[in-house]
This record gives structure tokens, sequence and C-alpha cells, in this order.
């Protein structure tokens, strides 16, 4: 799969008509005063939608274009009782205030209104994966060109869609989003007796729909219009059952990240660990950060590394051991103060803000002499409690070895890949250490090191050991990390973490399927982000569903990519661990 460089996203431009939104570039209104109303008239009784989502056991899956102000989301998310996958496509995003305004009025009848606005993704290419109620109603929308995003899902998308909205703006105002190719391909995507649902009465979209393999008719809407429409797939259709249960070996962050993906989306769960328990390994750390690793040059790589940070803070924030605390980045090695710039300058302010050397210091609670990055949605993160949290699932047990019964298997083993000798992955020690501070900073720091605050303390690291450290050294140096932020030597020691990183030979993660085995693992210090995508990765693939990211995205993480290589150059990893745990 090429890499592709996807068109920015254009905000839309939106009016207010009272409490209704109206496009201005398309001139036509988002919906009716009776927003609600409408969608269930329109979209969900011709589908008989609710009927069609009343086992709380099954899953169901809208397909829509034009997610506009998402109300059609939040209206059919408030009626299903089942699980329910609702995947959209928009050109053109509201901006957040835009959203918030356009759904303020409906946010007390609809409490995920609310919600929804809170976590709403940034305005950025690509597919959006947000989950709401424990995971049971599940959101992947994808800001873009309609053509991009059907492409991607026929790619992805395994188990049949069981109903379409089609609420693009109307015909004569937005052709594009009604071309004859687009039914097609809406037709290979459907299940059998797939529901079809549209605002328009439009003869051409009627013959259209007809000739892609749907049975159409008129529906009658007086006295608020005179027709909409509505069909049902006649076609075979997509049919993907997916397992009932998969085993999960490694009770690490990745390997709990795992388990309850997949048990959010119905399938059973074995999960075994060779530790002691859960995050016994390096997921153990007690203060790790999360936050993008952005570059000031968009790329792939770039842009893995943004949908994975917007994923995984949406789906930790708010559980045990997460705290909403931000992040400062200040210059480093790798990014002086010309290139953190540039990176706020390419990327939404949701996720990044260029601060000058004054409000760097109001934030961090101390005298910052460089401007900085601000990463708003950064956490910071107990990883054993947030392992420990995505446990609490009664779809997940714990085996104390591998079942015998022939289920999916995903390793999620860290640096132990024994029995995948193709894999670049190798384990690489590193260290953290707390000392007493008599002024903490008031938010996690990175660049330099990695400076975390606690009561009356600083942890402060991490090693990169390529040789043998003993643990006084790594203390050493961590100590000498701390002075150079904060001008004067650590207080006295309180105790450390050690842990072995698994990293690969290209800084990217080993997600997907090989030799028979789903694997998410190989994450390095970037797991609280990239593990936890890994993880959605996975699980939407075992169960039929689209990723949370483009395929071309999934390509830069495929295990396979180290096979290739080999055939030009032999696996530069030979020993199974650098440095080593004390």
């Amino acid at each position: 799969m090429p890499e592709t460089s996807p068109q920015p996203i254009t905000p839309a431009q939106v009016d207010f008509e009272g409490k209704r939104p109206v496009s201005r570039a398309f001139g036509d209104v988002y919906y009716d005063t009776a927003g609600p109303a409408e969608v269930g008239r329109v979209f969900l009784a011709p589908a008989q939608f609710e009927a069609r989502t009343a086992d709380p056991a099954g899953t169901f899956t809208v397909g829509e274009l034009g997610f506009g102000t998402g109300l059609n989301f939040i209206v059919a998310a408030h009626r299903a009782r089942s699980r329910l996958h609702f995947i959209s496509v928009e050109r053109h995003p509201l901006s957040v205030d835009d959203l918030a305004r356009s759904l303020a009025t409906w946010t007390t009848a609809f409490p995920l209104a609310r919600d929804f606005v809170e976590h709403y993704p940034p305005l950025v290419p690509g597919w959006h994966r947000r989950l709401f109620e424990d995971g049971r109603i599940q959101l992947s929308v994808y800001f873009g060109d309609v053509r991009d995003a059907l492409a991607d899902l026929a790619r992805q998308q395994r188990r049949g869609i069981d109903a379409w909205f089609l609420d693009g703006f109307a015909p004569r105002r937005n052709p594009a989003m009604w071309r004859r190719e687009l039914f097609d391909v809406i037709a290979r995507l459907s299940a059998h007796r797939a529901s079809v649902t549209t605002f328009t009465a439009a003869g051409e979209v009627r013959r259209d729909l007809a000739r892609s393999g749907f049975e159409v008719r008129r529906v009658d809407q007086r006295p608020h219009k005179r027709h909409s429409t509505a069909g049902v797939f006649a076609g075979r259709g997509r049919d993907f059952v997916p397992p009932p249960a998969v085993a999960v070996v490694g009770a690490g962050l990745a390997g709990t990240a795992t388990a309850r993906a997949l048990a959010d989306k119905g399938i059973r769960v074995a999960i075994a660990d060779a530790g002691e328990g859960i995050a016994a390994g390096a997921s153990g750390i007690p203060a790790a950060v999360s936050h993008p690793r952005l570059s000031h040059v968009p790329s792939p790589f770039a842009s893995f590394r943004m949908h994975a940070f917007g994923f995984a803070a949406h789906r930790c924030r708010g559980l045990p051991g997460v705290r909403a605390s931000g992040v400062l980045q200040l210059p480093g090695r790798d990014n002086d103060t010309r290139k953190l710039e540039r990176i706020a300058q390419v990327t939404p302010a949701a996720v990044a803000e260029h601060l000058e050397p004054g409000a760097a210091s109001d934030r961090a609670g101390l005298v910052i002499r460089e401007s900085a990055l601000f990463f708003p949605t950064g956490l910071t993160v107990d990883v054993r409690r947030l392992s420990e949290a995505l446990c609490h699932h009664r779809g997940i047990e714990f085996a104390a070895s591998r079942p015998d019964h022939p289920s999916p298997v995903v390793r999620a083993t860290g640096w132990n890949t024994d029995g995948f000798d193709t894999l670049e992955v190798t384990g690489l020690a590193g260290q953290m250490d707390r000392f007493r501070c008599g002024h903490p900073p008031q938010l996690p720091i990175v660049g330099g090191g990695t400076f975390v605050p606690a009561a009356g303390s600083v942890w402060a690291g991490a090693t990169y050991e390529y040789r043998p450290w003993a643990t006084q050294d790594a203390t050493s140096a961590n100590a000498q990390r701390f002075q150079r932020l904060f001008g004067s030597a650590p207080g006295n020691f309180l105790e450390r973490f050690r842990g072995i990183r698994a990293v690969t030979s290209d800084r990217l993660p080993v997600i997907g399927f090989d030799a028979g085995v789903w694997l998410n693992l190989g994450h390095g210090s970037h797991g609280t982000t990239t593990a936890v995508l890994g993880a959605e990765i996975v699980a939407c693939a075992i169960a039929g569903e689209v990723g949370p990211v483009p395929t071309d995205l999934l390509e830069l993480v495929r295990p396979g990519r180290f096979r290739e290589r080999q055939t030009r150059r032999p696996n530069p990893f030979k020993t199974p661990v650098r440095g080593g745990a004390s």
C-alpha cells in the first residue's frame, strides 16, 4: 500500500438561524428545529431501527454519509439497546465550538451529546475512533473525502453494514456525495437486507439505489415534506461472524488493553501471563506520561503518532490510574525551539499549543527559559493501575496458561518474541528515580528527560541503557537530569523503577497478523499511546470491523515488514536484551 498524503481538513463554515445550524458553503440546514424528531421520522423509523437493535447481546452497524453535527449518531445511540457501531464520513467537519453550539439544545435530553463534544476528535484527516457507555457505543468517523473513506472501509470492514443513513446535503447542492459509483460501493459493503434511509426523494437517487441492488420505496413525510426515501438491499450481502473467544498472551498494558477492546465488542477473552500478575514487567511503571511525539514535517509516521495519542488520550481518560494533567514539552536534542514552534503551526490547537517562556513557566510552576509546547489532553499514567482497571470486565478471565481450544491468539509479550525470529524486537533496560523536591512542577515535563510530579517529590528519568548499568549509575544520570531542569541537586532518593522496554529496529510497534497469530508488541517508550491504539486495531480486525486508522497507517506497523527487509540485510538484533534489569 503506497503512503498517502491526505488533503488538510477544511472546517465547515456554519451560520445559525436561531438554533438551526446552516452550511454557508452549501446553503442548506444541518437539521430542522425539531432535530431529534426529524432523525427518528426520516432515518430510524423507516429502517425499523429500534426493533432491529433491541438485543443487548447483538451488534448493529450503521454506515452514514454526512456526519454533520453528529445528531443522527446521538439519537441512534440513545435508542439502540444493542452494541452500536456507527461509521460516518464528513469532508468538512464542524469546529468544536460550532459543534457545541449546534448540540447545546439537546444535551439535557441526550447526555451523550455533552460527552461527544468533550471527546470530539481533532480535525485531522482519516479515521477517528470514540467509545461511549463503557464501549457499548462505538463511533468511527472519517474526516476527508467520501470516496477515500468508502474505499478504505471496503478494504477493512468485513462485517456487513446493517443500515445506511444517507445524510449529505441535497443532491443539487452537493452532487459529489450522490455519485452513482458510491451507491455501488455501499451495496458491496451491505449485509443482506440492509436498510437505507435518506431525506431526499430525488428520482435520480432512487433509481441509482435500485440499480445498485436496493428495493426502494417512498416514505410519506407529510406535513413536514411530501416524501423521503427508504430501501432494503436485496443482494447476498457480507456475512462475517467473529470468533466467540480469543486468547491473549501477556498481561501488560498491550495485553490488558487488547483484552478489554475485544470484550467491549462482545468477544470472550482468556488472558494468560508468565509473570507474577498484571503489569509485572515494564508496564508496572508508576509514573508514565502519555503525550504525542509530533514532527514539524508531515509524514505517515507523524500521522500514526497523532492518531495513536488521540485515541489513547480519549480511551484512558477517566480510568483508574490516569490523571488528566496536561503535559509540557521543552526543547531537546531532537526538537529545538524553532521545530517546536513549527509543530504547533501544523498541529490543531486542541492537540498542541505553543507557549512563550512566561506562559510555559506559569503552566509548569517553575522558571522555564525557552518556549515550549503544551499538550492540553496529555495524561499522567500509573500503568499498573490502568492495566488492572482495563481487566475489570465480565468478558475477561485469567488463565494459568494459554487455552488449548482453537481460539485466535494475540501475543502481547513485549520484547519476548520466541518463535518469531524475523521480528526485529529487542529489550532495552531503563530506570526512573523518585527524588524529594520542595516545589515539584505542576504538570509532567518532557524534553531533556521525563519529569513527573508526585507528592513532595519528582520522578526523573528515564535511562536508555545500551550497555549494562549499575542501578546507582542510572540514579546518578537521573539526578543530573533533575539538576539541569531545576538548577539544583535533587533531594533525598526515595525509590526507583527498572524495566525493559521492547524496542524495534524502526521504533514503530508491531501490530497485526503474522504466522497464524495476532501481535501487539514492541511499543518501546511509547506504550501509553501505541499499545492502546494497537489493542483497538487488533480487536477490530478480529471482529471484522474497520480499524481506528486508515490502511496506509496499518501498513507502517504490520509484522511482515521485517521479513521483507531481511531479504536485503540481516536482522540487526541478535542479543535479546541490552542493559538488563537489576
